[in-house]
């Protein structure tokens, strides 16, 4: 449980209309909510959706034209749940209100949600890249809905070694019409995204691609190295004898697992047209994110944190093959399920990495690991001894 001191936060999300309330004439219009979580110490939060958390509540609202969009909330905790409701105005609909939520749903800062914001504002596309269990494909999802404000408007699609430009852009398929066999010209992901964002012009649309390093990159995109670089000009196409340009709403988020040794294909052209950012457990602001959430949501089992800081460090000279914090954030964390998670999941990738290296591997058994972070956490409180003052009374 939190300490004394470090009061909890709710997130929850408005499930009602406006109703007016005149035995709290200071909240002039209220909305119902059911709440997410109510279990967030509001020390973890990013500092600024901090400050921005009043003695009441804020409201968190991303679009405020957009009907489709179910308000999510931020509260202090204590309020009677059937009485959680907030002022609704021009302020409350701010643009990083989105992110703000994000950021207490996925414990990542929210400077760094707004950086990625930015970088997507000036480029339009992106590259998230880390090794496996940074969360590059979460965030990638869940920043596309935050910033798109509909599930609708997001478009998936996952690279891999047989995909091609007819898969992702337009090529033709068999079909059977009136009892004929022939061919039909489709279209792919990036068509079908680009039509829906030039129908609505006025909303932000996302393209992720998952595993992008996966592809035959210069295969699959083909003529788009053109116009992802120039979004003003058009091209022909290779199926099709139309114009055709790239939406200036239409982003593109890209994952790559840095650990792919097919990280190689990535060439300098692909390179040059998009902006990356980096997910690292070893670096701000992964490196923090495991912590924050055991603390959050896993009483008693902070101690997972510092074992995974210790296999990283001791994968130190192979900075690549770091180990991801999303492997133990699953619900119901515990002690039986570290073991299932180490035995079966991270010491099969770890031995991979380092294969041939039998003495290396005795390194990671997780008993042995325990021991050792256990003995660091002796050394550091007899290192840094009770002040004799501090100790009394």
């Amino acid at each position: 449980m939190p300490r004394k001191g470090k009061p909890l936060v709710a997130i929850g999300e408005i499930s009602g209309g406006y109703q007016y309330r005149p035995e709290h004439p200071g909240l002039v219009q209220t909305r119902p909510v059911q709440w997410i979580n109510k279990e967030v110490p509001r020390n973890l939060l990013d500092k600024d959706l901090q400050n921005s958390i009043n003695a009441q509540m804020t409201v968190s609202q991303p679009r405020a034209n957009d009907a489709e969009y179910r308000l999510r909330i931020i509260a202090v905790d204590g309020l009677d749940p059937s009485l959680q409701i907030g002022k609704l105005g021009a302020e409350n609909g701010s643009e990083s209100a989105p992110l703000q939520v994000l950021a207490a749903d996925t414990f990542m800062p929210l400077p760094f949600l707004e950086d990625i914001k930015q970088l997507l504002e000036e480029k339009k596309q992106v590259i998230f890249q880390g090794p496996p269990g940074t969360g590059e494909t979460y965030i990638a999802r869940e920043l596309a809905r935050a910033l798109a404000g509909s599930e609708d408007r997001v478009t998936l699609v996952q690279f891999h070694p047989s995909y091609a430009y007819e898969d992702f852009v337009q090529g033709f398929r068999p079909t059977n019409v009136g009892g004929q066999a022939g061919f039909e010209l489709r279209k792919g992901p990036l068509l079908r995204a680009a039509d829906q964002a030039w129908e609505e012009p006025e909303a932000n649309h996302y393209l992720l691609i998952d595993e992008i390093n996966r592809g035959n990159l210069a295969k699959v995109f083909g003529e788009l190295y053109f116009l992802l670089e120039y979004r003003n000009e058009e091209m022909t196409l290779q199926y099709s004898d139309e114009p055709f340009s790239l939406p200036d709403n239409l982003y593109i988020i890209g994952t790559m697992n840095t650990a792919d040794r097919s990280i190689a294909l990535v060439d300098l052209a692909l390179r040059r047209r998009f902006y990356f950012k980096e997910f690292h457990p070893a670096k701000e602001p992964v490196k923090d994110v495991l912590r924050k959430w055991l603390r959050a949501k896993a009483e008693g089992m902070e101690w997972v944190a510092d074992l995974l800081d210790e296999a990283n460090r001791l994968l130190g000279s192979n900075d690549q093959a770091a180990i991801g914090p999303s492997y133990f954030m699953r619900p119901g964390l515990d002690e039986a399920g570290v073991e299932r998670v180490w035995e079966h999941s991270v010491l099969p990738y770890i031995e991979e990495r380092l294969f041939g290296e039998r003495e290396s591997l005795d390194q990671f058994d997780l008993d042995r690991l325990r021991r050792a972070v256990a003995g660091r956490g002796q050394e550091s409180m007899e290192s840094d001894p009770v002040d004799a003052d501090d100790s009394e009374g």
